[in-house]
């Protein structure tokens, strides 16, 4: 709004003494940081590690650094922002800019700083100032750093951590939107020039510890007023949760693992799609058979929690909140105001946007996409790619039907993605639709638009990766490997998958549990590998993907404790081949599960076996199996065949009989000894399987009498306004006119 000069009016007026660049002072390009953003500030932004802007190299004392003498101890400040910005920026800033690794120029700048050489600038105390997550960066900072304050992941942080020297480092990281107040306390020894950590800490502006007295009479906070005039908006409920929607952990720290699925970013990707359905009519995309939504996983900057964090001021009973989650809640969510597009695409470019989360050789290796309800994604974790190292997309499911390289897809998600400037690459970004809406506004009518349901996540993996191969020389007999079975986060690891089972016509024949360990880089939590030999009476039929013409074929099905079925896949073996004598299966030796090291927390939300399968669709009008427009679209998790299934007996083959070949794609000629492939889950007959579980009706009222008004958002760009407009008990949507990037 007003390119954030309220942000800036405000930042000055608490004079802000230094500030490290960031992404978003680059939003409206290059031209406009140095025209306007830089001039405006009344403090320096430094950007040590970016060169090629001689306005922004001067800021400061140049070269990134900014010293400020404090009661004769000079403090040097080196600013650095994150390695990925040339991800996060627009083809012509990177075309404009070089960026260098932001703790390697740091720790040079703090040399520089402290070699005692006056010609390059001296200082006896350097805070490093990163646009980057403290977590992840910290430790790496040399001996001439004394402490960092960090930003950018919105993860409250205060510790003093071990640097590359052995030495002490203060490290804060203070939330985001000021709602803490990270303070750094370090001693200066005149006579023996040493630095040491007196302590370091966050505090939680909401309980007003930073008072106008504190500013010099400058009336900065008073969170009571703020909540006043602000929070009977923002407060409104807008949804009911019946359990979390979770990031990812690395196993240690929740929320800052973005390169593994997640229920939270999925969720998201999911409101993308139903986007695409509530669209003005005149704004429609074109017709297409299928509609997808896609959300980057480091977008989202907090989880969807069944614990209230709301201030409801006493409108809403104490006994009564946890569940309710709110407008300000979903912008905690979302903060960045990204706007969304949709683009046509092929079933090929999908292909390649999704192979696009594996990064081999970056930090991280690994970037995942939540993607919405109606996709499965399989992963050949065996089968790589050219460059040896990322591995193959086997198979992609959109509602129910495997997807074609030919085949159009509309793809929902914000234009930073769509246009290529979020680390992904589509082709046409030109052809990307911007109708005006805000992603975190779409999530926001999303989850209204439940009403009274309550919602609860699946489970379901969006992403899992099978690979199969002949065992030996039998050709009955095969190895199976499978991975990114689970969730992260040990209460969804709890409620999620916990083993995987075999089931040949209406029998489950061999059962195994799934090793929850945390793969801390990358999206491969909850992995399993066995051993299975193909039945003598499995189900025969056309092959799908095998390379023969009639196979024998089996269901592997993931399961969670109480055998719900989450995720299911054929296996095929050639019918003539020797059929084993008794159904078997043997396994490398697996722990138990265990999805880290430490004792597992309880859920935060109630407890469940899990998600309830009764699924209600939002509005209550249109089918979860429908896309836009309401036209059925088959929804994979939703809808099964009509007709035989592997888990009805009649020894018939699957009613589709997709010919994609092993990495995904149209029709070709079957190339594998083997066949692998999707299934809807309840295609096997052993559990509900639904495209986004949101449990039953039986909560808490959200609307209507007696109950607690849910809010809808509208929002429309026009001449640099945003009107948003919270309504109760309904919602007003403000349309904008197509605008084209």
């Amino acid at each position: 709004m007003n390119h954030d000069e309220g942000t800036l009016d405000v930042l000055n007026r608490l004079r802000m003494g230094v500030s490290a660049l960031g992404v978003h002072e680059l939003d409206h390009g290059l031209g406009d940081l140095e025209g306007r953003v830089l001039p405006y500030a009344t403090f320096p932004m430094l950007a040590a590690n970016v060169s090629g802007s001689d306005a922004l190299s001067a800021e400061g004392d140049g070269r990134g650094v900014f010293i400020k003498e404090v009661d004769g101890v000079r403090v040097g400040f080196i600013g650095v922002v994150t390695d990925e910005l040339p991800k996060l920026v627009s083809s012509s800033i990177r075309a404009q800019l070089t960026v260098a690794p932001a703790v390697a120029t740091a720790n040079a700048r703090a040399a520089d700083l402290k070699d005692g050489d006056p010609a390059n600038g001296e200082a006896d105390v350097v805070v490093v100032l990163s646009h980057e997550d403290a977590a992840s960066k910290a430790t790496s900072f040399s001996k001439n750093v004394d402490a960092v304050v960090a930003g950018r992941s919105h993860v409250s942080y205060a510790h003093t951590v071990t640097g590359a020297d052995g030495n002490e480092i203060a490290v804060v990281q203070p939330d985001h939107y000021g709602l803490k107040l990270g303070m750094v306390r370090l001693n200066y020894d005149r006579d023996t020039k040493k630095v040491s950590v007196v302590n370091v800490e966050n505090r939680d502006l909401k309980q007003e510890y930073c008072y106008e007295d504190d500013f010099g009479g400058v009336d900065i906070f008073s969170y009571k007023r703020y909540n006043k005039m602000m929070d009977l908006g923002a407060a409104r409920p807008v949804a009911q949760l019946g359990a979390d929607y979770l990031r990812g952990s690395d196993g240690v720290t929740p929320g800052v693992h973005t390169g593994t699925e997640s229920t939270a970013s999925d969720l998201v990707a999911e409101s993308y799609r139903y986007w695409l359905a509530d669209i003005d009519p005149m704004e429609q995309p074109p017709v297409s058979t299928h509609y997808v939504g896609v959300a980057r996983a480091d977008d989202l900057k907090a989880d969807f929690r069944y614990k209230s964090t709301g201030n409801y001021h006493g409108e809403v009973p104490a006994d009564q909140v946890d569940g309710l989650f709110t407008v300000d809640e979903v912008r905690n969510v979302s903060p960045d105001d990204k706007a969304m597009g949709y683009l046509s695409i092929t079933g090929a470019d999908l292909k390649a946007l999704i192979a696009q989360q594996w990064r081999p050789g970056a930090d991280p290796a690994s970037v995942q996409l939540g993607l919405s309800a109606n996709v499965d994604v399989i992963v050949d974790a065996a089968a790589q790619t050219d460059g040896g190292a990322a591995p193959t997309i086997r198979e992609i499911r959109v509602d129910g039907q495997v997807l074609g390289d030919t085949d159009t897809v509309v793809v929902a998600s914000t234009t930073e993605l769509l246009t290529s400037g979020a680390g992904f690459t589509l082709p046409n970004g030109s052809g990307v639709v911007n109708v005006g809406s805000l992603g975190r506004d779409i999530t926001t009518n999303y989850l209204a638009s439940f009403n009274q349901q309550v919602l609860k996540p699946s489970y379901t993996k969006r992403q899992v990766g099978v690979s199969v191969t002949p065992k030996g020389a039998s050709t009955d007999t095969v190895s199976v490997t499978m991975d990114s079975l689970a969730y992260t986060h040990p209460t969804e690891q709890v409620l999620g998958a916990r083993r995987v089972r075999a089931v040949s016509g209406d029998k489950e024949f061999f059962s195994q549990n799934i090793d929850l360990t945390v793969d801390r880089s990358g999206p491969t939590t909850g992995k399993v590998s066995f051993d299975l030999t193909i039945p003598a009476d499995a189900p025969t039929g056309a092959c799908r993907s095998a390379e023969a013409t009639t196979c024998r074929w089996v269901t592997l099905e993931s399961v969670d404790g109480v055998g719900r079925v989450l995720n299911s896949f054929y296996v095929e073996v050639p019918a003539d081949a020797s059929p084993g004598v008794t159904p078997s299966a043997t396994h490398d030796a697996q722990p138990e599960p265990s999805a880290t090291t430490s004792p597992t927390p309880a859920p935060s939300a109630e407890p469940s076996a899990g998600a309830d399968p009764t699924t209600p669709v939002p509005g209550g009008g249109r089918t979860a199996s429908q896309g836009p427009g309401g036209e059925n679209s088959g929804d994979g998790r939703v809808t099964a065949s009509p007709t035989a299934t592997p888990g009805d007996g009649s020894g018939a083959a699957p009613s589709e009989n997709p010919t994609a070949v092993p990495d995904g794609g149209s029709a070709a000629t079957p190339t594998a000894p083997v066949g692998v492939g999707g299934l809807p889950p309840s295609a096997s007959g052993g559990g509900a399987g639904e495209s986004e579980a949101r449990g039953g009706t039986s909560g808490r009222s959200t609307s209507g009498s007696g109950g607690w008004s849910l809010a809808r958002t509208g929002v429309s760009l026009g001449s640099g306004v945003i009107a948003l407009t919270l309504i109760a008990g309904g919602y007003l949507i403000l349309r904008h006119r197509r605008q084209a990037d």
